[in-house]
This record gives structure tokens, C-alpha cells and sequence, in this order.
């Protein structure tokens, strides 16, 4: 006895070509939770469309989520070299965030009005 269940297929997965012409910039981009408009699939047409506060350390997870999604897409497409020279951009100005994050963070080691 067979059950015809069994021979129907579970899913049919559908996922987008990406391409490398368009990119939200990087605040929208960590809201929308992907660099890349072609992938921006909402759920049940959710949006989220709140934006961040701009301080050092939201810029810094910005710089960041940019990164990691370059690094993805690099993943997949390792010739693009466009892509590659903006994940190298990237990644200098994750350098330069960790470092300005780290400075202002770094006042409660700063010396006092009092102590100088």
C-alpha cells in the first residue's frame, strides 16, 4: 500500500537572482535586514520601518551588517570585483568605527575636571 502523500513534493523554494546594481544605504539597510532590494521579500507585506539612533555605535553596526552581507554575497559571486572593493572599503571603515566607538567609550577612564 502506497500513500500518495508521499510522492508530493514538500516545497517549492523560490529564491531571487542577486545582483550587484542596487544596495540600501546602510541604515536602511539593518532595518530592512538585507543590503539588497531584490531580496527585501517582506513577510505578509510587514514592514519595518523604524530607524535607528544615530550614535557612534549604530553606525558601527551598520558599517558591521554591511560588511557581513558583502561578505555573503562574495560568498557566492567571488569574481565581482566591485563587490570586493567595496567589502574592502567597508571593512576600513569598520576599523575606523571600532576605534571611534572605543575612544567614547573610553571617557570613564578619562581623566576628571578635577583631576587635571
Amino acid at each position: 500500500m502506497t500513500h500518495a502523500h508521499q510522492s508530493l513534493p514538500i516545497a517549492y523554494p523560490y529564491v531571487p537572482a542577486q545582483k550587484f546594481t542596487k544596495r540600501y544605504s546602510d541604515a536602511d539597510a539593518i532595518v530592512r535586514g538585507t543590503l539588497f532590494p531584490e531580496l527585501d521579500l517582506p513577510f505578509a507585506d510587514f514592514e519595518i520601518r523604524k530607524q535607528l539612533p544615530k550614535t557612534p555605535m549604530t553606525e558601527l553596526m551598520q558599517i558591521d551588517f554591511v560588511c557581513h552581507e558583502l561578505r555573503l554575497y562574495l560568498d557566492v559571486h567571488p569574481y565581482d570585483k566591485n563587490a570586493a572593493e567595496l567589502y574592502d572599503v567597508y571593512k576600513q571603515k569598520s576599523e575606523a568605527a571600532k576605534k571611534e566607538v572605543l575612544y567614547v567609550q573610553d571617557w570613564i577612564n578619562s581623566p576628571w575636571p578635577w583631576d587635571l
